[in-house]
């Protein structure tokens, strides 16, 4: 689907919902705009895919789960991992990875390890989400980072640059970056949660260890969770995607206690 197609699909699809339900303030504080009763969506990328739960409710704000393809991936891979995450309980997104080999473009997309692009990445994600929020009824707070392989690197780039937007970041089986710590000297993320699986950094060509990882995050002051404090032996990856479903709402239900 090209981004044509793309954009009448959500208006066509969307739209219709939004007859009978006007848009709370609320999701328009998602970058502090005024309230708007403009409709039109005008997504600042091109290459994303987006991911509606069955039976979606205007009136209940969601949880949006930005999931981060991994190496050689692409934004269509949402469509095979949010089911197995929850049909129900989240709103999807998904961007593709700008760079790619000239001579082997069969191999997909890849994510450049740069804070510049991530600063980038960051202002494209924050408008995609406004715009989004016109049409979708996406809770603010509830916002989370997820991926796997190198989709960590730079989920763990995002999440350091805007600690405000993002409720957190899960990070599965991930393999990271020495620059993506550089900028988190002074770093608080006191307030974020990150789960980690534990075959992060785990990998025989990894330069860093799953200690050093749970080390540089704790120094950040965000709230640590791992794949082993959950008891759970999963090596699958759709074991580790039930996980991550029951993360989230643990948070959720955290949230409405306090």
């Amino acid at each position: 689907m090209d981004f044509t197609q793309r954009l009448k699909w959500i208006e066509q699809v969307m739209n219709a919902e939004k007859t009978d339900y006007l848009q709370s303030p609320s999701e328009n504080r998602i970058l502090g705009m005024q309230d708007s009763t403009e409709s039109q969506v005008q997504l600042p990328l091109k290459h994303i895919s987006l991911f509606r739960p069955e039976h979606y409710e205007p009136g209940y704000a969601y949880p949006l789960v930005i999931w981060l393809h991994t190496e050689g991936g692409s934004e269509h891979d949402l469509h095979q991992i949010m089911p197995q995450i929850s049909m129900r309980n989240y709103l999807g997104l998904s961007f593709r990875a700008p760079a790619i080999d000239p001579a082997a473009p069969e191999n997909g997309y890849h994510w450049p390890d740069s804070h510049l692009f991530a600063a980038r990445f960051m202002e494209s994600i924050q408008k995609t989400v406004l715009e989004l929020s016109k049409v979708l009824n996406i809770h603010e707070d509830r916002i989370y980072l997820a991926g796997t392989g190198n989709g960590c690197s730079i989920a763990t780039k995002l999440l350091l640059k805007a600690p405000h937007f993002f409720a957190g970041a899960a990070l599965l089986n991930g393999s990271f970056s020495d620059k993506d710590f550089q900028k988190a000297s002074g770093a608080s993320l006191k307030g974020n949660r990150v789960l980690l699986d534990r075959r992060s950094s785990s990998h025989s060509d990894s330069k860093h260890s799953a200690q050093w990882l749970s080390r540089m995050w704790e120094t950040t002051g965000a709230g640590i969770q791992t794949v082993n404090s959950l008891k759970s032996e999963a090596t699958q990856d759709s074991a580790l995607f039930n996980i991550l479903d029951r993360w989230i709402m643990e948070g959720i239900s955290t949230a409405w206690l306090v």
